[in-house]
């Protein structure tokens, strides 16, 4: 996938290795080593629909030259969910642990958890993480109604605002929650978005969106930029490029990266040109104590 399908420009390459030398990364004629970005969003097998081992994606962080990753594994309330209650939470620190000892001299490895939010178990929630400790904590929208909202069978028999409306409720519900300090793929539903709705895209929802990061903003939580839409070809990251633009336009700074990746050979994809986009924008790609304190 080229420059263009990134929605990065004919200049990408260019922009990736400037954007390398501010981060203080070394680059490569083809590809780049960049040693001071982290992943924060992959899963591993402790996810019920991820296929690679901790160790596996820890391998490829360190071919890629990441300074660290932060495992995001799944954790859901809905009982209809494959991911309710799969998670063994003295297993999983005890095997990052074992990662850590294995892999520490090269990379930098967090144990966290992406946490779907519903609001009829937010108490659920709260409950969770207050009793058990993880190093980064991810929230995100996924099911509307207990049906996933990156499914096509989603939007069947709903037109644009039936679909929209109750998505966008959820998600100001999430940033108003202040369960998160990070915020996963605002703009998910835009996966498997139908073309009778038309093109997808900031013009199509920027009220509630607006809405929505001011209130993230306003809460002190930052939000992710996830690259398995560009991986999905959607034309950019998640939130999309007009929403990060917006999103500085309000006031916000930063933001962590993740590559959601549940296999090993997606780990830290696109990472140098997206991170060069984000510099050029304004917006700083979060650190490793800067992303994971509040």
């Amino acid at each position: 996938m080229g420059p263009r399908e990134l929605g990065l420009g004919s200049g990408a390459s260019g922009h990736a290795a400037r954007a390398c030398a501010i981060l203080g990364l070394r680059c490569r004629k083809r590809g780049a080593r960049f040693t001071k970005l982290f992943d924060y969003h992959m899963h591993s097998t402790y996810s019920p629909d991820a296929r690679s081992t901790l160790d596996e994606m820890c391998e490829s962080a360190v071919r890629r030259g990441l300074a660290g990753v932060c495992f995001a594994e799944h954790v859901d309330f809905d009982p209809t969910d494959a991911a309710y209650g799969y998670i063994n939470y003295k297993r999983y620190l005890s095997d990052v642990d074992r990662c850590r000892d294995k892999y520490g001299d090269r990379l930098d490895i967090k144990a966290g958890v992406e946490v779907t939010y519903q609001a009829e178990f937010a108490d659920d929630i709260r409950d969770f993480l207050d009793t058990h400790r993880f190093d980064h904590v991810l929230g995100s929208v996924h099911l509307i109604d207990h049906v996933f909202v990156g499914s096509p069978s989603y939007f069947v028999g709903k037109s644009e605002a039936e679909a929209c409306e109750p998505y966008w409720r959820e998600t100001m519900s999430m940033a108003r929650s202040g369960l998160f300090t990070r915020i996963g793929h605002l703009d998910y539903i835009k996966t498997r978005w139908p073309r009778e709705y038309g093109p997808s895209g900031l013009d199509r929802w920027r009220g509630p969106m607006t809405d929505i990061l001011q209130m993230v903003i306003e809460s002190g939580a930052i939000i992710e930029v996830n690259t398995s839409a560009i991986r999905r070809q959607l034309g950019g990251p998640y939130p999309g490029w007009e929403t990060l633009e917006l999103y500085r336009q309000l006031g916000g700074s930063g933001v962590t990266m993740g590559s959601d990746a549940h296999n090993a050979s997606d780990v830290g994809q696109y990472f140098p040109e997206v991170a060069a986009r984000l510099e050029r924008m304004g917006l700083a790609v979060r650190s490793e104590c800067e992303a994971l304190c509040p």
